[in-house]
């Protein structure tokens, strides 16, 4: 039996909603705006316990590690996977990704469990491998995943997730302050911001959704819902950005952290609006 996390109890139509507004956290909508918004920033202590929990239940509930550990290794023996397969996949990768957002965004270490981090870096490399039909990557990434979500392997990983301390609702602001200084410190290298300075911001604004999504979902709020909105459009935006310099780091791995990136103009728009609106909290 793994190690149990569960405070709070939600009904599978919460745990539906929040992977709902997972799976939107990269929508773009050009249309999403800031310019009448408040953004709220009242947590309470309960909000924040429970928001852990919900981030724990979706993935404890929603992952069946042993029908995931064979998808695992029929894709990893044969080398490629079908579009429901695939769809599969990124399903579970998703409810783990959310859940290491909730060890970062609710816990007063800020920081990303090391083992369970890197076993969603070795999803993410299988992933890549049987996307590009690399045969020999995916039987190696994948046998090697098959082995860590093993009940007996897990149950350490588990472990890390469980070790929850939760952050004070004065803590959690002074966190986001922290978060928004970092952006806005990248941000104001635009005209000289390498690749991977790039990818530091879109880690800022993927967290910042996830925390916003979860806690929508505790509290349902249309506001709320706009800011997600929000955040998801420069998160996709981002994201199809950096999707394109990683293709281009196969080819020139130095330029990936040297070279400039071109900043848009919407985007760069969008970002000092978010930071605007966050001193006035």
């Amino acid at each position: 039996m793994r190690p149990s996390l569960e405070k709070t109890i939600f009904p599978q139509k919460t745990l539906d909603t929040v992977f709902e507004h997972v799976l939107l956290d990269d929508v773009i909508n050009l249309n999403a705006s800031l310019s009448d918004e408040v953004i709220e920033a009242d947590y309470t202590a309960e909000e924040i316990e429970a928001s852990y929990d919900l981030c724990w239940q979706l993935l404890e509930r929603g992952v069946d590690f042993e029908q995931f550990r064979s998808l695992i290794a029929k894709i990893a023996f044969t080398g490629s996977a079908t579009e429901e397969e695939r769809l599969a996949f990124k399903y579970a990768r998703a409810r783990f990704k959310h859940m290491r957002f909730a060890c970062n965004n609710f816990d007063k270490r800020h920081r990303y469990p090391k083992l369970f981090h890197k076993v969603i870096i070795l999803m993410g490399k299988m992933q890549d491998a049987f996307k590009n039909t690399q045969r020999f990557a995916t039987l190696i990434y994948g046998l090697i995943l098959w082995l860590i979500l093993s009940p007996s392997c897990y149950w350490l990983i588990a472990r890390e997730l469980t070790d929850f301390r939760a952050e004070s609702p004065a803590g959690l602001r002074a966190y986001h302050r922290r978060e928004n200084q970092k952006l806005e410190k990248l941000f104001k290298k635009q005209n000289k911001l390498a690749a991977h300075d790039f990818h530091l911001m879109r880690k800022i604004i993927s967290r910042r959704v996830a925390f916003n999504d979860t806690l929508r979902t505790i509290r349902p709020s249309t506001k709320l819902d706009r800011f997600s909105a929000y955040l998801a459009t420069m998160n996709g935006i981002m994201g199809d950005m950096h999707d394109e310099l990683v293709e281009k780091r196969y080819v020139d791995k130095q330029g990936y952290y040297k070279n400039s990136v071109p900043f848009p103009g919407d985007l760069a728009e969008r970002i000092q609006c978010f930071l605007n609106k966050e001193k006035q909290v």
